[in-house]
């Protein structure tokens, strides 16, 4: 608490907090397994034919080609 110069207490400020979470799309167990889908599609049919597969499973674009352009990008729980 704070003291002004006549020694009387100042009220505490009050403060809003927002606590903010970032959307894990992977949470869901049918995203996650289209995922998996996809990247073991891009290993054995080539990489077009996993993007319209995740397409079609309404997997974020940004999502297909994270985990489809780089190994380095994918979830240690991802299709090895």
């Amino acid at each position: 608490m704070n003291t002004d110069k006549d020694g009387l207490i100042d009220e505490p400020e009050e403060v809003d907090t927002v606590v903010v979470k970032a959307l894990d799309e992977r949470s869901h167990p049918d995203v996650e397994l289209a995922v998996n889908r996809g990247i073991a599609v891009a290993v054995l049919e080539g990489v077009p034919k996993a993007l319209k597969m995740m397409d079609d499973a309404g997997i974020p674009k940004n999502i297909s080609h994270r985990v489809l352009n780089s190994k380095t990008r994918r979830r240690a729980s991802d299709w090895k």
